[in-house]
């Protein structure tokens, strides 16, 4: 019925104007965005972030930046309503933290308990996943192969992959306690020597994420985007089949300019329940 529909999206325009409130209380500044661009449809926000900040000088922009971006993506053959926040830095910072201080405050707002018990926070770690299959001897063609694998959502082909060519890391790509894999990872002798930072990121999630009971780590979270470089992770609600928040560790080139940072989009109709 189209009235039932127009009270949804009464209650998501005003939900969403909620959310906008939270974001400049915290200091994030808005910045709009195309949903089109030379006849290609918005995909998602951090590169269209990108693209607007490219025109200011390096000299303009004072970091780390605090921004955030509301409208339509186009994915899955159709438009959906987002919401994508960023942290931009020039160098090695505090974006994670800052990022991780906001998704806790948005999740004690939005959810209050006991509706906190039915959410789930995935995490995974590009970095660390490219490492170790490189030490267990894979090509880097084979690396992209399988991350292209895990991005579409092909489960069964990666566990064969890793269980023929790497059977002892295949814990790691099933979802697990963090501590659990600092445990299978501090076993790997040679990766930890040179990733403890990765461990010490990973114990501490669960503080981190402090609103949500279950944190989970699975390094086949890849996200769906080839700027991840890092941590990556994603928020799930038992009953809710996509996710409500994903997002992690970005790195981009682009106009001759690099730009990283940390950041993550909300899923609108997820985050409402509507």
């Amino acid at each position: 019925m189209m009235q039932t529909w127009l009270e949804e999206a009464g209650d998501q325009f005003r939900q969403t104007n909620e959310l906008v409130g939270q974001l400049d209380s915290k200091g994030f500044k808005p910045i709009f965005t195309a949903p089109t661009h030379d006849a290609e449809v918005r995909r998602d926000h951090t590169l269209a972030i990108i693209e607007r900040l490219a025109a200011w000088s390096p000299q303009a922009i004072q970091f780390p930046l605090k921004i955030f971006s509301t409208g339509p993506v186009f994915e899955h053959g159709g438009w959906a309503e987002s919401l994508d926040v960023e942290v931009l830095e020039d160098g090695p910072g505090d974006a994670d933290r800052i990022v991780f201080d906001l998704l806790s405050h948005l999740i004690a707002e939005r959810f209050v308990a006991p509706a906190q018990k039915d959410l789930v926070f995935v995490a995974g770690h590009l970095g660390l996943l490219r490492r170790l299959l490189i030490l267990q001897h894979w090509t880097l063609e084979d690396v992209l192969a399988l991350e292209r694998d895990m991005s579409q959502g092909k489960y069964s082909r990666v566990e064969q992959s890793i269980r023929e060519s790497s059977p002892e890391l295949l814990p790691l790509f099933r979802p697990s306690s963090p501590a659990a894999a600092v445990r299978h990872i501090e076993s790997l002798q040679d990766v930890v020597s040179r990733d403890w930072d990765v461990s010490h990121w990973m114990r501490s999630l669960p503080k981190a994420i402090d609103h949500v009971p279950r944190v989970l780590w699975d390094l086949s979270l890849t996200g769906s985007f080839t700027y991840y470089a890092g941590p990556v992770f994603a928020l799930y609600r038992r009953g809710q089949g996509a996710a409500l928040i994903k997002g992690g560790r970005f790195s981009v080139h682009h106009q001759g300019r690099d730009w990283q940072g940390a950041g993550f989009t909300i899923a609108l109709s997820e985050w409402f329940g509507l």
